[in-house]
């Protein structure tokens, strides 16, 4: 993670993702509010509502967040964080198919179920989760596994379970773990695993 304007890290998120990080190359990118002015209204719409409700929540956390559209150097990354920016792939925006993909990967537990939330705004609240988890382990001067063995203390499990009760693809790393999290929260509210609210409650405690 943060690794520049040129790269973007923290691995894919959603159909046809690998169960491993990855550094994907940025080949070109441009601020996601061009997309209102080209048709993509909708979409930058809800990765922007989508920040703005992070920062509610959250705090100043996510306030200065970039956000971009980019070209990847692999078409089947949905998106990624580095540098402070949110990275979207251009290929996704005004595409129904990313909320069908979203949902697919949630049916296999691959990811946490979508809600009653869009592709879009799913990919970036775990994107956005890899921020909070960036930010919050640098303010308490510890690790990302540190964050999430502290939920684990309050729940009684141990921390290398947690991300089973998360999803498959939480289990990559702990970077990942709080990534999908976040998204779970965003996207399912209540009905979230009660490992996902135990490790955001423990960020936003952080960051707050």
């Amino acid at each position: 993670m943060g690794r520049g304007s040129s790269k973007a890290g923290t691995g894919k998120y959603g159909g046809g993702m690998q169960n491993s990080d990855t550094t994907t190359n940025v080949t070109s990118s441009h601020p996601l509010t061009e997309e209102i002015s080209k048709g993509g209204g909708s979409f930058a719409n809800e990765i922007m509502n989508t920040r703005d409700a992070f920062e509610r929540e959250y705090g100043d956390a996510v306030k200065n967040m970039n956000l971009y559209v980019a070209t990847f150097s692999d078409g089947s990354t949905l998106g990624a964080y580095g540098g402070n920016t949110l990275y979207m792939n251009e290929k996704y925006v005004k595409n129904a198919n990313l909320t069908a993909a979203m949902q697919a990967g949630a049916k296999s537990g691959f990811h946490p179920g979508i809600g009653n939330k869009t592709g879009a705004e799913a990919v970036a609240s775990h994107e956005i989760g890899h921020r909070l988890g960036e930010l919050a382990a640098k303010k308490a001067g510890i690790s990302e596994m540190d964050i999430v063995a502290r939920a684990a203390t309050k729940l009684n499990l141990k921390t290398e379970n947690m991300a089973g009760h998360i999803s498959k693809y939480a289990r990559s790393n702990y970077s990942e773990t709080i990534a999908e999290a976040s998204a779970d929260v965003f996207c399912n509210g209540s009905k979230a695993s009660k490992v996902s609210k135990a490790i955001m409650a423990e960020v936003k405690t952080i960051l707050k």
